[in-house]
């Protein structure tokens, strides 16, 4: 499918580019992290240059790198992806915006298996206030988020 995407709009096409980040996600989500890492530091290049550094759609691949570096237990790689993406996130979409806390709940649970409890409490506890105020208690994304900072907070004591 992607090689087909590529010949008609060609590589650039946003249709295209939007192919590989669901590539990519599939990839993670068999667990071919090292595939997935590949695929998306193309995409990353790809948009920087098709779209730019501070665009929504980057950011999501940026963000879906670092995913792929936790979960092959890159933590350290994956950890300082996702402030990088953070930074970023707040400045172009804002600190309550749900990519944004997002990311922070990612940031989280690699702080988490980094063993650095505080600062994974603070980043959970920063997902799940904002989340509170912007999706709503009920959301499952809020009590996702709450639920890990419950368990950093009985962690810590």
């Amino acid at each position: 499918m992607l090689n087909e995407r590529e010949q008609l709009p060609g590589p650039e096409h946003p249709d295209t580019l939007a192919t590989r980040r669901r590539l990519a996600l599939a990839l993670v989500n068999q667990g071919r992290h090292g595939e997935a890492e590949t695929e998306f530091r193309t995409l990353i290049s790809l948009e920087e240059r098709v779209l730019c550094i501070e665009h929504p759609e980057t950011l999501a691949a940026r963000n879906g790198l670092a995913m792929a570096l936790y979960r092959g237990g890159k933590f350290v790689e994956a950890e300082t992806e996702y402030r990088a993406v953070i930074k970023l996130s707040e400045k172009v979409l804002g600190p309550k915006h749900p990519e944004t806390l997002s990311t922070c709940f990612n940031l989280a649970l690699c702080l988490r298996s980094e063993r650095q409890m505080s600062e994974a409490c603070s980043f959970a506890q920063r997902a799940a206030d904002g989340a509170r105020k912007i999706l709503g208690s009920e959301h499952p994304d809020t009590k996702k988020y709450e639920h890990l900072r419950r368990e950093l907070l009985a962690k810590e004591d």
